[in-house]
């Protein structure tokens, strides 16, 4: 809120050099007219003060108040966003290798997340996004237990099929031997990297084991891969067509041993973000989300 002050002044011929004073004391410029031979003008001077009254504090309360509205809808949008891609990411590997324990941090993850979904939608934007931060909290140690999972599965099937393709003169089993090793230890790093994020960044951390999860399964498509052309003379590795889905399917059920072969088949599966024989885990919680069993519910309904 502004206030204005209008100053009226007379102003003599020797100080139209000079300029004269207002009221409060500070020399102001002067304008005049000439007259009879001497020097007469009335100056008008706006001076500007800003001074906090009762209707400035109430004008600039309810401009804050607004704008951290519009920033906690904002974050709560990302979240929610950001948070279903997280859960559909990882919710064909929970359903086909996850335990016990990594599939109740999963329901939990996703009951605080149908919560925020309600509290977004009853725009309750402060509450709707604390549920989203601790939804990403679960996910974050579901996300770490899976990696390390992964990791241990890559080595294993690279270490498994490498005495296998150490005795093969070919080239191009030891190459993708070499990749699936190499993806393995790019996902180690981008691990390494997601535990050295500031504790508080959990949708950056996510994203990159994200990353670390793709790496380490595409570790475990090349050692498939390598376990198919190390199987393989080289007059068959030369008719080989392309490798899809649904061939890798058909050599492990031809390759692998009768005790490895479903263990096998739900990897390459997984390898692909698909299902096995089994309904998809978070469909099942959405069906019968249960959020009574949250504390917080009690609270905000």
């Amino acid at each position: 809120m502004y206030n204005y002050y209008i100053c009226y002044m007379k102003v003599h011929r020797s100080e139209s050099v000079y300029g004269g004073k207002g009221r409060n004391g500070i020399w102001i410029p002067i304008q005049g007219l000439h007259g009879m031979g001497k020097w007469s003008c009335t100056a008008f001077v706006l001076c500007v003060m800003f001074i906090s009254g009762s209707i400035t504090q109430n004008l600039w309360a309810q401009r804050t108040k607004s704008s951290l509205s519009a920033g906690e809808q904002r974050k709560a949008e990302k979240g929610l966003k950001d948070n279903k891609y997280f859960f559909y990411f990882i919710d064909s590997t929970v359903s086909n290798f996850g335990t016990e324990q990594e599939r109740d941090i999963f329901k939990k993850a996703i009951q605080h997340d149908i919560l925020a979904q309600f509290l977004y939608m009853k725009f309750r934007f402060g509450e709707s996004y604390r549920e989203i931060r601790k939804s990403q909290e679960l996910l974050i140690q579901l996300y770490r237990s899976v990696l390390k999972r992964d990791l241990e599965d890559t080595m294993s099937l690279l270490n498994g099929f490498a005495g296998l393709i150490a005795g093969s003169d070919a080239v191009k089993p030891r190459h993708y031997l070499h990749l699936g090793y190499r993806d393995k230890k790019v996902a180690e790093t981008q691990m390494i990297m997601a535990d050295h994020y500031r504790d508080t960044l959990f949708s950056m951390r996510l994203y990159k084991y994200v990353r670390a999860i793709k790496k380490a399964k595409h570790g475990k498509r090349y050692a498939f891969i390598a376990y198919i052309y190390g199987s393989a003379t080289i007059g068959e590795q030369l008719q080989m067509k392309p490798l899809t889905f649904d061939t890798v399917v058909a050599h492990i059920k031809r390759l692998a041993p009768e005790e490895k072969k479903e263990r096998f088949l739900t990897i390459h599966y997984d390898n692909y973000y698909r299902l096995r024989n089994e309904q998809s885990f978070y469909d099942r919680i959405w069906d019968n989300p249960q959020l009574q069993e949250l504390p917080e519910y009690k609270e905000y309904f």
